[in-house]
């Protein structure tokens, strides 16, 4: 099974389930200490107004404060993948998101339809719109073919990895009776 397309342009390798979920995991990392300086703020903000106001429900059992929260963390996703094709944990693990169209540019709204309504989807039964991801031929996920898009690695910016003592050439032919010696 080929998990590669190629075009006349370039050709593309498919980034696999459990390098997405590396990726995911350094984004929740980054995601978590950048919400602490937004808990704080809403903090100091509950201490000169009111904190109910703040705290109460405001959609179903939202409030305010769980509504900024979840838009800090949607527009990290959206305004990243938007202005440089990744996140930083994408680009780390050396991915990018792309268009599954040749040529055509990923819009905001796409973007924001994929990291909202897209990941919603994918996560309402156990996870199952994500674990399509190790199962699809182009390792994509319920929101990426909502959306048409494909997570794939960023071939230019990946780092080539030095060969390995195993990777070298070993001469094919070994004389053994030039070696051993009897005596």
């Amino acid at each position: 099974m080929q998990n590669s397309y190629s075009s006349e342009k370039e050709s593309y390798q498919y980034a696999g389930f459990w390098v997405r979920v590396s990726a995911y995991v350094i984004d929740s990392v980054i995601i978590f200490f950048g919400l602490l300086f937004v808990r704080f703020f809403l903090f100091i903000i509950g201490l000169f107004l009111l904190d109910e106001a703040m705290n109460s429900n405001f959609l179903f059992s939202y409030s305010i404060k769980d509504i900024i929260l979840y838009s800090c963390s949607v527009a990290y996703f959206v305004c990243s993948t938007y202005y440089t094709e990744t996140t930083i944990g994408k680009k780390l693990m050396h991915l990018k998101v792309i268009s599954r169209t040749e040529g055509k540019p990923l819009t905001f709204i796409n973007l924001l339809y994929r990291e909202t309504v897209g990941r919603f989807l994918s996560g309402i039964f156990i996870n199952i719109g994500y674990m399509m991801i190790g199962i699809d031929k182009e390792k994509c996920g319920l929101h990426d073919i909502l959306c048409d898009t494909r997570v794939v690695y960023d071939i230019e910016k990946k780092e080539k990895i030095p060969k390995t003592i195993l990777e070298k050439q070993i001469p094919q032919e070994i004389d053994i009776t030039d070696t051993i010696t009897l005596e």
